[in-house]
């Protein structure tokens, strides 16, 4: 059983400390989970960061970027960050679009991949907008598109469709509603395997329609803009012998049901969940190579 905080929330394991070598060239492909629904990929040297958070603001507890506290330090501090090709970006909510992680990735002058209302986040941030790359995924309107599809090193990076307008829950509050341009999810295809990032989305007949698929970034959390336990399980049981990264649960305090979800549960739902369930910590890699998962060094 996974640790919880004393209001029963399920915290992430223990992170894992990542040095600048776990950004080098690489003769396979490594995922990490950075916390919440930031990723590493690094396949064969190149590194793809996806919604990274990786700020803390100075106090005890510590507290991220968002303004909640951490009950997990990241795995690694950014000024220790050595070089970076791309970084995704899903949607604009701060626990994704981090502006401080943002400013302080843009002096590394990655290459940044994202949906048009981003990019626009992106360039107020200060990026320059030729290192911006922006596309809408495909069968969303084509208002501002540039492609969905985009090449880094090895990598084919594409753009996929994301559901998740949850200012509905209060309009009047929260303003502006995501449409389906302005959120995505990406699949990322590698020389050692085809990882799928759903980003925050509602459960969505493409899902249905993914094939081939090596690693899913399962989330976890059970809030209705997001997969939901039910979610989950469909798209986990439609996507067979597909090892399952959970992921957007443990890393902050909060009682927000975007910030809440037990990975064992939702694992324990799934045809052969737990064999097929990558339980990380922040900074702990899986590793494949030629599409099979190998034991770390």
């Amino acid at each position: 059983m996974m640790q919880q905080t004393s209001n029963g929330q399920c915290i992430a394991p223990a992170a894992k400390k990542m040095s600048s070598g776990d950004f080098g060239v690489t003769g396979d492909t490594r995922l990490y989970w950075l916390g919440q629904a930031g990723f590493v990929l690094n396949t064969r040297g190149a590194v793809v960061l996806l919604d990274p958070l990786l700020v803390t603001r100075p106090g005890v507890p510590p507290i991220s970027e968002t303004g909640l506290e951490l009950l997990n330090p990241w795995p690694i501090d950014l000024a220790d960050l050595p070089r970076v090709d791309a970084v995704l970006y899903t949607h604009t909510d701060t626990d994704h679009l981090g502006p401080e992680t943002a400013q302080a990735l843009i002096k590394l002058d990655p290459i940044f991949i994202s949906t048009v209302y981003c990019k626009e986040k992106l360039t107020e941030l200060g990026a320059s907008p030729v290192r911006c790359l922006s596309g809408v995924p495909a069968s969303t309107p084509r208002r501002g598109k540039n492609g969905n599809s985009f090449d880094i090193g090895s990598a084919k990076i594409e753009l996929l469709p994301a559901d998740h307008p949850w200012q509905l829950s209060d309009p009047e509050k929260y303003g502006r509603i995501f449409g389906p341009e302005d959120c995505c999810g990406y699949k990322i295809t590698t020389q050692d395997g085809v990882f799928v990032f759903p980003g925050d989305t509602r459960l969505m007949k493409h899902h249905l329609d993914l094939r081939n698929v090596t690693v899913l970034a399962l989330d976890v959390s059970v809030n209705p803009y997001h997969l939901g336990i039910e979610g989950a399980v469909v798209l986990a049981n439609h996507l067979e012998d597909v090892l399952l990264v959970p992921c957007h649960y443990g890393t902050f305090k909060s009682d927000n049901t975007a910030h809440t979800g037990d990975p064992e549960v939702i694992l324990g739902k799934i045809r052969n969940g737990i064999n097929r369930g990558r339980i990380l910590a922040p900074g702990e890699p899986l590793i494949l190579k030629d599409g099979k998962e190998i034991s770390p060094a």
